[in-house]
């Protein structure tokens, strides 16, 4: 809605509000000028798929004929339109049990940035869980479950706010659950079942008020169940 003669004298009399009237819509044309092109991310897709020990006959969809360059049209991808740049992106990877052998670092994430869903599950991928995860701050699920990624569980994790699904069962996990797990706050589930983690179980668990599935069966954990736990009043 445009502005009243009224609301336009006010703004140009006030330096604050000139300021906040040119940086919000600066703000947003730098958000936008910071989103990967979908040309950008066909080519992290099929830089990942290069690296990769096999290839199913699902991924021939890959950069094949008059699809090279159109990755939403790929198996297994899905895009959307981006809010602030108003263009096409990538939103969604599944590639669930394809036996997939490879390493999952070698995937550009930074390129992928527009991602919310992440689904792996059920493949044959090694290596540790890519720092580049870390920057997906759209992300709602990701799903690792039964694959051979090993290491430990980064506290930086823990920047991904959006995340409501995090499944990491049936893997090579080793080290301690990290304290700052507490700050996914949206988190719904939860699963960390039948890898090496040891050490105690954090308290800070007790801040995931949204928690409804939680399970750590299995893994070399020590101590006792924390009190705060008895937070999670949605947990069944």
């Amino acid at each position: 809605q445009a502005p009243t003669t009224a609301m336009r004298l006010v703004m140009e009399n006030s330096p604050l509000l000139r300021f906040i009237s040119l940086t919000v819509p600066l703000a947003t044309f730098l958000q936008a000028m910071a989103v990967p092109s979908l040309q950008e991310q066909a080519g992290a897709l099929l830089a990942w798929k290069d690296t990769l020990e096999s290839h199913p006959a699902q991924l021939q969809s890959w950069g094949m004929g008059n699809n090279s360059k159109r990755p939403c049209s790929w198996y297994g991808i899905e895009c959307s339109k981006h809010q602030a740049s108003h263009q096409e992106v990538i939103t969604k990877i599944s590639l669930r049990g394809l036996r997939l052998r490879g390493e999952l670092d070698a995937l550009n994430f930074t390129a992928l940035a527009t991602l919310t869903s992440i689904q792996l599950s059920h493949n044959r991928l090694t290596g540790r869980i890519p720092p580049g995860i870390v920057s997906l701050r759209d992300l709602r699920f990701l799903l690792l479950q039964r694959n051979q990624i090993r290491g430990p569980l980064s506290p930086a994790l823990a920047s991904l706010k959006k995340l409501r699904c995090l499944m990491l069962q049936q893997n090579e996990l080793s080290g301690e659950i990290p304290r700052q797990i507490g700050e996914l706050e949206n988190l719904v589930t939860l699963k960390l079942s039948i890898n090496n983690l040891s050490g105690p179980i954090p308290s800070e668990l007790g801040y995931l008020k949204k928690l409804v599935r939680l399970d750590f069966v299995h893994n070399n954990l020590i101590g006792s169940i924390p009190r705060d736990v008895g937070n999670l009043t949605k947990l069944t």
